[in-house]
């Protein structure tokens, strides 16, 4: 799950940036390309969500705004390196902010809303059913 979306990145930084960050090579571009921004997401939400592992149920049903901000900072980071472009000292120190909130969420210094891991309906612990069990003593007698 894409904690971001294309235009979250185009509202936060401009279609302008995004355009020349999404089609580096080609000077001329009127449109952001959509498949390299949605890539650099993903990839962003993954990470994140490696951060926040065995902290909270990922991916976050509901991610907080902090996310977002956090997938969209990243992303144009991922996005600002290539073969001929680098990231603005601007782009390293938003990075490097992200990636200490992060570390701080993972050390259990910040926290963010959403569900911790190991609550009902996480995946983890005992289930309970309100099915009867197909095979048991009683009807499996004479097998």
């Amino acid at each position: 799950m894409a904690y971001a979306s294309v235009q979250d990145m185009i509202d936060r930084f401009g279609e302008t940036e995004m355009i020349r960050l999404s089609q580096p090579e080609d000077r001329t571009a009127e449109t952001v390309l959509t498949a390299k921004v949605e890539v650099a997401i993903a990839d962003n939400s993954v990470l994140i969500d490696d951060y926040l592992r065995g902290l909270y149920i990922v991916p976050v049903a509901a991610p907080p705004d902090s996310m977002v901000r956090a997938v969209c900072v990243l992303a144009r980071y991922d996005l600002a390196k290539g073969e001929r472009t680098g990231p603005t000292e601007q782009m390293r120190l938003d990075r490097k902010e992200v990636i200490g909130w992060l570390e701080s969420i993972q050390a259990g210094r910040a926290k963010i809303n959403a569900p911790p891991a190991g609550t009902p309906g996480s995946g983890h612990g005992a289930r309970v059913s309100d099915r009867c069990d197909v095979f048991n003593d009683r009807n499996l007698r004479g097998w």
